[in-house]
């Protein structure tokens, strides 16, 4: 018998030896616990193989593509690495800043989207780990992160090995294999000149960082490069795996739901030999959701006519997977919404740059600040687009700020002004620069000083904590000792959410979720220079640090899905369609211990709660009951106590009238404008003649998922909306759906992305 498994590894061994050394299906390997591999090896997109200056093959990967800081997604290269020697690396690549910012230029232009397909993916910094956004892993690291890729950035302008994640509170990057094979690496646009040399994996143990970062070691190609180790150590092979089980646990096959209803996917998995290591949902084969170990229900929102395929694929802890699949339908007819028909006879906007003209030249290391008038004879102008060389590099509403343009290099730069009008006609300029000959006669700069404005935040402070689901409001102070304000710009995880021109209403970030979020705020003056300040928030973990309220409020509660509909105040009357399958929440003092509420009217109930949520039917852990309310009028007293099961002295006391009646649907309906959509996302509401109060919308595709939401109020004298739906402006042309719900109404408003 000894002889027998001697002669298994020895053969096992040769085999390896050999798969070794023809590394099959991979780009480069680890040998002797080190793989390296130039970047601009392969390309995808918008990235491009350019002639940088130090590079250490003369050339490196350079982004070109438009910002992509919603998340990955544009431009994915996927580079594969063979591991043989299974265990801990650390990962680096040597990058700089390509695109130097006039403002804060160490912060822009810095970054770009990581994912390495390992067997554990995270960021250390001492002993805390942080892991990818949509990795199923907790801590989630600060910032931008989603379906397992970090955003890695550097702070350093000129070549360097900086390689980091997590805002404001750096992790170095490594990945675990468990077993020996190959890998994926996948590298995602970001930020629009990012540059990046070689990519280095290496075990810390066996090497410096000194000698992983030399630029005479040799790539680690599978074609070629340095001399695999002599005595390769085969891994141990795998025990036979029982393959994981998996199947829907809520939804049959053939199930047919009703148009505008919403799903949570209910999943049920197991192995009976090890663990669950990943979660997939696929909606119509495409891949819409990924969880670790632990799943959490997807949910598809506001469904519309069709059929649909759902696939779980789910993975244990050795690699191994198993799929299940179930197809439902939805309302018995899938004829396409009708879209509205698009305003005629519209005279389109007009364009002009007011301080270059074709053919003119520049020196080099100046820079242009792109003067542009607009007009529109009919109407008003939207938006307002600059490109350079074909580039989108810069999108304003209805106030143009001028983007400044570096003039770094010598050559040729067409520079393209579009301009869109309020019924969504646009007409663009042209003009062609040459920057590096001749004598140029260069714009005047700015008078005034040069001084940049400033900006921070006037009611939120780095670290502060807030609760769960709340709406956390984003005050601004901003100022320009020369001159004037006319932009804001508010980034929530990396995403723009709000543009306001020169004056800045408050952004509300609602129904803010679990965990780090980066704010940031950008200001730029009347002469285009910017200001940046950033801080990160906490949701949840503690206390918030936020004013204790005087008083108790309260929210209408969506049972289905645990969200807020929107507040109950005194005076309420809500429909009957919208007082089925609700709760409702009291929001109290931040030393409550207990609550007490009583409700009269049609329906009657009496109860405490003693830990929050509190809520006046009851809920598991923060899953609320489900109630049906009949049509009547009700009074609803809530009492805050400092101590548990309604003991110790009263902290609030407040006390509302509402009322839920049958009320047919309007005969007016809210008209959007302009549709189709443009890529900024801005969309007007021309609501009801006597509209009053406030209203949440939902924009959903047509597979249900969500992309966004948001609330605002209307008034007698106001019911014109304008709003920002950025995430739709990032989606393919095709049909959305925009939802607005009211105390008294709801309607879904078929949207065209162009």
């Amino acid at each position: 018998m000894k002889t027998k498994i001697t002669l298994f590894f020895l053969i096992y061994s040769v085999f390896f030896y050999q798969a070794y050394a023809q590394c099959t299906g991979a780009d480069f390997e680890e040998r002797n616990g080190i793989a390296i591999l130039e970047m601009e090896s392969k390309l995808a997109g918008s990235w491009r193989k350019e002639s940088v200056a130090d590079a250490s093959a003369n050339s490196a990967l350079v982004y070109r593509g438009s910002d992509s800081f919603g998340g990955p997604g544009s431009s994915v290269i996927t580079y594969s690495v063979r591991i043989n020697s299974p265990g801990t690396y650390r990962f680096i690549w040597r990058n700089k800043i390509g695109v130097i910012a006039s403002s804060n230029p160490s912060t822009e232009h810095n970054d770009s989207w990581l994912k390495i397909n390992a067997s554990d993916f995270y960021g250390l910094k001492g002993s805390h780990r942080v892991y990818p956004g949509g990795s199923g892993k907790s801590p989630v690291a600060n910032g931008a992160t989603s379906g397992g890729y970090f955003k890695i950035f550097t702070n350093v302008i000129n070549w360097s090995w900086s390689t980091q994640t997590s805002d404001h509170d750096d992790h170095f990057i490594y990945a675990t294999f468990n077993q020996a094979g190959v890998y994926s690496i996948q590298v995602s646009g970001r930020s629009s000149g990012h540059s990046i040399d070689r990519m280095v994996l290496y075990k810390e143990g066996s090497y410096s960082a000194s000698s992983a970062q030399n630029l005479s070691n040799a790539q680690t190609n599978c074609s070629g490069g340095s001399t695999p180790p002599t005595t390769p150590t085969p891994p141990t092979p795998p025990a036979n795996n029982t393959p994981p089980t998996v199947s829907f646990s809520n939804i049959t096959n053939g199930q047919n739901f009703s148009v505008g209803s919403s799903l949570s996917v209910g999943l049920s998995a197991s192995d009976s030999d090890g663990s669950i290591s990943k979660h997939e949902l696929f909606v119509n084969n495409s891949l819409v959701d990924t969880d670790g170990a632990s799943y959490s229900p997807y949910q598809l929102t506001q469904l519309s006519a069709g059929s649909y395929s759902l696939k779980a694929t789910v993975t244990d802890n050795n690699g191994t997977s198993s799929s299940a699949t179930v197809n439902f339908t939805v309302g018995g007819s899938t004829t396409p919404p009708q879209v509205p028909t698009p305003p005629t006879g519209n005279n389109p906007p007009t364009a002009n740059f007011t301080n270059f003209s074709n053919g003119q030249n520049f020196s080099i290391g100046g820079s242009l600040a792109i003067g542009l008038t607009a007009n529109d004879t009919d109407g008003s102008i939207s938006k307002h687009e600059i490109f350079v060389n074909n580039v989108l590099v810069d999108t304003d509403g209805s106030s143009y700020t001028p983007h400044s343009l570096a003039l770094t290099s010598s050559g040729s730069y067409s520079i393209k002004a579009t301009v869109t009008d309020n019924s969504g006609a646009s007409t663009s300029i042209t003009a062609n620069i040459t920057v590096g000959s001749g004598s140029p006669t260069p714009p005047t700069p700015p008078t005034g000083g040069g001084s940049n404005p400033i900006v921070n935040f006037s009611n939120l402070s780095n670290g502060q904590q807030v609760a769960i689901g709340s709406t956390v409001s984003v005050g601004v102070n901003a100022s320009d000792a020369n001159g004037s304000i006319v932009k804001y710009q508010i980034y929530v995880d990396g995403i723009l959410v709000d543009t306001d021109g020169a004056n800045y209403t408050p952004h509300p970030i609602v129904g803010i979720s679990a965990g780090n979020h980066e704010i940031k705020v950008i200001v730029t003056d009347n002469s285009g220079a910017t200001a940046t300040s950033t801080i990160v928030i906490v949701a949840g973990s503690g206390s918030p640090t936020t004013p204790t309220p005087s008083a108790i409020s309260f929210n209408l509660i969506n049972a289905s899905t645990d969200a807020s509909i929107g507040p109950l105040s005194n005076g309420t009357s809500l429909g009957s369609n919208d007082a089925q399958g609700v709760n409702v929440r009291a929001n109290a003092p931040t030393n409550t211990q207990s609550v007490v509420f009583t409700l009269s009217g049609a329906l009657s109930r009496s109860w405490t709660e003693s830990t929050a949520p509190y809520a006046l039917f009851g809920d598991t852990n923060g899953d609320y009951a489900s109630v049906n309310l009949p049509n009547g009028s009700y009074s609803l007293k809530a009492v805050a106590y400092s101590g548990s099961n309604g003991s110790g002295s009263i902290i609030a006391n407040t006390t509302i009238n509402f009322s839920i009646a049958a009320i047919s649907a309007l005969a007016a309906k809210t008209i959007a404008y302009p549709n189709p959509v443009k890529s900024d996302g801005r969309i007007s509401l021309k609501l009801p003649t006597g509209t009053t109060g406030y209203y949440t919308y939902f924009v959903t595709n047509a597979l249900g998922i969500q992309l966004e939401q948001g609330e605002f109020t209307t008034s007698q004298s106001q019911t014109d909306v304008e709003l920002q739906l950025s995430n739709l402006g990032r989606q393919i042309p095709g049909v959305y759906y925009l939802t607005l719900v009211s105390s008294v109404s709801k309607q879904t408003i078929p949207i065209v992305r162009e």
